[in-house]
């Protein structure tokens, strides 16, 4: 049989491209979300729907029949319904600073009010071990709500520059008293948002991993 030489350079090229396609093309995150600057800070915007992962709590997709009953409008496409306590949603995004956050939840029930929401922002804690806001419902109307107890909705734990985690869990919920989740907002200024202000803030923008690939591609070719 006859021996085939591979150029060097051929190879450097082919095991560099297997490595992009190892390290860069995973890409688990929010895929979509909206941030603003208002209060001279940073927000971002992501809707309860829109999670990584999610155990026992369902999109309204998935639950039409209780979506129906659902007041609108919505400021999300879809909205997070819960059944039963427990459970709960994941979502990672990127933040472009480091330092305090003040999270507020657009939140609803059909029990009539009394239900809330944990929220918990980087941490691998239990929802209910202190790192969380708790976020109270107001009966069907949506509206937005801060933390229980705690001064301009402050999180326990800070935003980290790049890579964020959150959690959001049921604390309350039951037949004819689902609680209902449209969006959070986290920001590194304290103030209560609106739906004005999701309205007008900005779709975000990803960077695609195929166009990471493409830039990283053709980073490595030109060294050879």
């Amino acid at each position: 049989m006859k021996r085939i030489d591979i150029p060097p350079k051929f190879f450097v090229l082919l095991i560099s491209g297997f490595l992009i396609l190892t390290f860069v093309l995973p890409v688990s995150a929010v895929k979509e979300w909206r941030e603003s600057n208002l209060e001279r800070g940073w927000q971002i915007w992501i809707s309860a729907a829109n999670f990584d992962k999610a155990e026992g709590i369902k999109p309204g997709k998935s639950e039409r029949k209780l979506a129906g009953k659902a007041q609108k409008p919505w400021l999300a496409e879809d909205i997070l319904i819960a059944k039963v306590a427990g459970g709960f949603a994941d979502y990672e995004f990127e933040s472009p600073v480091a330092g305090k956050a003040y999270i507020w939840g657009r939140v609803a029930d059909f029990r009539g009010g009394g239900q809330s929401w944990f929220i918990v922002l980087n941490s691998d804690n239990i929802a209910d071990a202190g790192d969380s806001l708790i976020i109270d419902t107001h009966g069907p109307i949506w509206s937005w709500r801060g933390g229980r107890d705690k001064p301009e909705s402050q999180s326990p734990t800070d935003l980290k520059k790049g890579t964020n985690t959150v959690r959001i869990q049921p604390r309350e919920a039951d037949a004819a008293k689902e609680t209902l989740f449209d969006i959070f907002m986290i920001s590194t200024k304290p103030f209560q948002p609106t739906d004005e202000d999701y309205e007008k803030a900005k779709e975000g923008l990803p960077v695609e991993p195929a166009g990471k690939l493409t830039t990283t591609w053709s980073t490595i070719k030109s060294r050879f």
